[in-house]
């Protein structure tokens, strides 16, 4: 399905997750290509610093450059180059069931289904069906049109599962810190409002001893005047 596609057409099929494959390589991106590639930069990202760029913004950067670049496939190959070299582990699982099936993988033009389930089985054990399915599109494996699609649809769900719980997880810390920040003011409001306090008593005891010696000395003169 994939065998005779260019890095262009595998990177737009997969467009969708052009974000988290971005997200993924952001320092290659940063290091390898944006500080080299000036035409790019000063096209696409206009005015910013490489080394502050947002994923969203290089991911429109380049997704805005496959449509439009005459050497989008340039591009397109050195975004999927990238993905590939980071994981060199589904690289390895792959390999090794393939050459068990022939030593060069140019004669394969398509696994039967069992094949496929013998490979892809243990790599979306060990990795999961994202990271299964990317790598068997970037890397031409030539799986059924059925695998690519069954391994897609997974692939959309275990995605989807994962934003789900990451936007749970960042519900959670932003309350935890919602309620860190409350105890920490209502623990600075307690300790103003004891040391308020402490102050009053303080205040209060010395009115207190000055009232003491005031008094004293109003009965003193009373009692010197009743003697005369």
């Amino acid at each position: 399905m994939y065998k005779n596609a260019t890095y262009k057409e595998k990177f737009i099929d997969v467009k969708q997750w052009a974000p988290v494959i971005i997200e993924s390589i952001k320092k290659e991106i940063k290091n390898d290509h944006l500080k080299k590639d000036l035409y790019f930069v000063k096209k696409y990202l206009p005015n910013k610093n490489i080394q502050k760029v947002s994923v969203d913004e290089m991911t429109g950067a380049y997704m805005s450059a496959l449509e439009s670049e005459e050497n989008a496939e340039g591009i397109a190959e050195f975004l999927i180059s990238s993905w590939l070299m980071k994981n060199p582990e589904l690289y390895a699982l792959f390999e090794n069931h393939l050459t068990q099936i022939t030593t060069d993988f140019s004669e394969l033009e398509e696994l039967t289904p069992e094949q496929s389930k013998d490979l892809t089985g243990p790599a979306v054990e060990q990795f999961g069906y994202f990271n299964t399915y990317l790598f068997s599109v970037f890397n031409s494996v030539v799986l059924p049109k059925e695998t690519f699609e069954f391994l897609k649809k997974h692939a959309e769900k275990s995605h989807q599962e994962a934003v789900e719980q990451k936007s749970v997880e960042v519900e959670q810390l932003n309350l935890e810190s919602l309620v860190k920040k409350h105890e920490s003011e209502v623990a600075r409001l307690v300790d103003k409002h004891e040391k308020k306090i402490l102050g009053l008593q303080k205040k209060y005891q010395i009115d207190q001893e000055a009232l003491k010696k005031q008094v004293a000395t109003l009965q003193r003169k009373v009692q010197e005047l009743s003697a005369k």
